[in-house]
Formats: structure tokens, C-alpha cells, sequence
């Protein structure tokens, strides 16, 4: 609706939507999307109207929003599945990084470089149609809120970029040679049902990420955590 547009244009609508206020500012896993889209969308919006109707504070309401939202649909579930197939619940101690949108999500931090839903001729924005980087309301998106919201989570071990979209704006980010470069987890398709390739982008890029995570990211934990 017109009460929550913040842009639009011929081709691009921007809308607000509370799944992004929340930063979680210990996180030591960082998951960056491109924008979040009509599901997240749609789950948002019905989590903060029930928490305003429980009378939560705007904080708890952003949390809830946060974790209720968050890759929903087939994503969650493509995106567990590869993160398993690397075997990164090992590194956390985790028996399946499904824990970390559960009882372990206090390692975890979701974010979309497009802080708030972005529509392309009606549709979910891909990242691709247009490129972020040529259009300037997304850059601006991009350069402020994205920029302060990696500040504000100092303590990253492994960041994970959904997609080509993504990496290639990491890749003006951070400089090759920087600490924050090698924490990336390069090549990590986007999980979206739609991602056709996802799974044959998997395989092209395993071995490489696994040579990252193996590389001195986290050491092995010896003993699966219980909480």
C-alpha cells in the first residue's frame, strides 16, 4: 500500500517492512540476501500485527519479525541443506545448522543488502534486472544501511553472500587481500526454489568452500554443543 512506499519509479517500488530493524550484534555467522521478498514479506507484517496486538515492544516485535521471516519458503530448507553439506554445523558445534534459526540463532545474523522489499515491475527483485550497482536508489540503499549494519556486528567469523548478485557487491567492500575478504564463503549459490542452477552451482564451488572453512575460519569443535 502507499503507506509503507518509500520509493518507486517506473520500474522500481521500495517498501518498508519491520524484518530488518533487528541487528544482532554478537553474531558470529553473517547471511546476506538481496532483498527480502513478498513471502518475507507477508510474514513480517502478520508477526508485527499480532505482537502490536500482545502489546510487545517495538523491540521484541522487530526480533520476532526478524526470526519469523527470515529465507522462508523452499529457501530455508535449500539453504540448510547446503550449509550441512559443508559440514559447517561441525565447525559450530551445531548438529545441524538448522539450530541456528532455532535454539542457536544467537550466532546468527540475516540481513538483505536491499535493507527493505524491492519490486521490479511488480515482481521480486533478482539482483540482476537491473544490475544494484547501476541503479542509485539501490546503491544508496546499499552504501548506508547495509554499510552501518556490517559495523554493527564486529565479531563475524564466516560471511555468506546468497548468489553472484551479492558477492559482487562484497567484492567493492572488502579488498582482496583484508581480513574481512577471507571470511567470506566465495561461490555460495542463492537458495531460492527459483535457482535453477543452484544445485550444479553447488558442485562447481564445494571444494573451494570447503578449502575456505578448512582454511582456519573456525576450529573443529571436538563436542556437539547441547543448550
Amino acid at each position: 500500500t502507499e503507506q509503507f512506499l518509500l520509493y518507486h519509479d517506473s520500474k522500481i517500488q521500495i517498501y518498508y517492512a519491520p524484518h530488518n530493524e533487528y541487528i544482532n550484534e554478537k553474531a558470529s555467522v553473517f547471511i546476506i540476501g538481496i532483498t527480502p521478498g513478498w513471502s518475507q514479506t507477508q510474514i513480517a507484517f502478520q508477526t508485527a500485527k499480532n505482537g502490536i496486538g500482545m502489546c510487545n515492544t517495538d523491540e521484541e516485535i522487530c526480533f520476532k519479525c526478524k526470526v519469523e521471516s527470515r529465507f522462508a519458503g523452499t529457501m530455508h530448507k535449500n539453504l540448510i541443506s547446503m550449509l550441512d553439506d559443508l559440514n559447517l554445523q561441525e565447525y559450530l558445534g551445531l548438529k545441524s545448522c538448522s539450530e541456528l534459526f532455532d535454539k542457536n540463532k544467537s550466532l546468527l545474523h540475516t540481513t538483505s543488502l536491499i535493507k527493505y522489499p524491492c519490486f521490479y515491475k511488480g515482481k521480486n527483485y533478482n539482483g540482476h534486472t537491473p544490475s544494484m550497482g547501476s541503479v542509485d536508489i539501490l546503491r544508496k540503499y546499499i552504501m548506508e544501511d547495509f554499510s552501518k549494519e556490517l559495523d554493527c556486528v564486529p565479531n563475524l567469523k564466516l560471511i555468506i553472500p546468497l548468489g553472484a548478485a551479492v558477492e559482487e557487491i562484497l567484492k567493492e567492500f572488502f579488498e582482496p587481500k583484508s581480513a574481512q575478504y577471507s571470511k567470506v564463503l566465495w561461490g555460495f549459490p542463492h537458495p531460492s526454489g527459483l535457482n535453477g542452477r543452484r544445485k550444479i552451482q553447488f558442485e562447481e564451488k564445494r571444494e573451494s568452500m570447503l578449502d575456505i572453512l578448512e582454511n582456519g575460519i573456525y576450529p573443529r569443535q571436538s563436542n556437539i554443543r547441547t543448550f
